[in-house]
């Protein structure tokens, strides 16, 4: 799996963790970031490790000197080992600090219970909400383009929604969009109701009305204002 750029920390050599690996231990931690996910995570898998990292030099480091790097790793601090659903994964606690992913893809491997929390996906989300509506706004030659204002903001929410809660995050990026494209009528509260040209989806808490809007009848209009295109058949008002 392609992932993006890698950067080796340029503090690593002061770092007195890193100063107290041996010096195969301390060559696997220098290339793990290629390796790992833009999130810094990996199956816990020593033998595809070193098939990645050391693949010219196999004989002389076989997998188990491999198993012997992670655990000094860890031993370290360096690296954190944990487990999911009976499946070992390993991750680099200060993986957002060491390392700027440019465009980051979404990590396939579950956090670590001990480390990550849904609130650090969403904070790395929000952080990212000026470059979203930055690129919304960028080519619209001085105007607002609502729609591309409106699918990026719908995919702040859907980005904030899916680490909480998968299944309602595309709902909730569907009911931005409408209501952005003007297809949902707020009401105080809250609240959405028809208009008399509106279809009702599901009546449940969580659902929203989506209007279908009907062309106007010109002719209706022209008939209901055809007696006062005279002026002595205006009918008399108080005003």
């Amino acid at each position: 799996m392609a992932h993006s750029s890698r950067t080796i920390d340029p503090g690593d050599p002061q770092d007195e963790r890193v100063a107290g690996l041996s010096l195969a231990a301390a060559y696997t931690w220098a290339y793990l970031p290629l390796v790992l996910d833009d999130e810094g995570r990996a199956k816990d898998q020593p033998a595809v490790f070193n098939g990645r990292l050391w693949p010219l030099r196999a004989d002389a480091h076989p997998t188990s000197s491999m198993a012997d790097d992670l655990a000094e790793l860890v031993t370290a601090g360096l690296l954190c080992r944990y487990s999911v659903d009976g499946r070992d994964y390993v991750h680099v606690p200060d993986w957002k600090q060491r390392q700027k992913v440019d465009r980051p893809s979404r990590s396939t491997l579950p956090r670590c219970p001990h480390h990550d929390s849904a609130l650090d996906d969403i904070a790395a989300t929000l952080g990212r909400v000026p470059e979203q509506l930055g690129s919304a706004f960028g080519s619209a030659a001085g105007r607002i383009d609502t729609a591309r204002l409106g699918a990026a903001f719908a995919r702040v929410v859907e980005d904030v929604t899916f680490p909480i809660d998968p299944a309602k995050a595309a709902s909730y990026g569907q009911r931005i969009r409408e209501y952005l494209a003007g297809e949902v009528t707020p009401q105080p509260g809250g609240a959405t109701s028809p208009s008399p040209d509106t279809t009702a989806a599901d009546t449940g808490a969580d659902d929203v009305t989506v209007e279908r809007h009907s062309p106007p009848d010109t002719d209706a209009w022209r008939t209901a204002t055809d007696d006062l295109s005279d002026g002595d058949s205006k009918p008399d008002r108080p005003y």
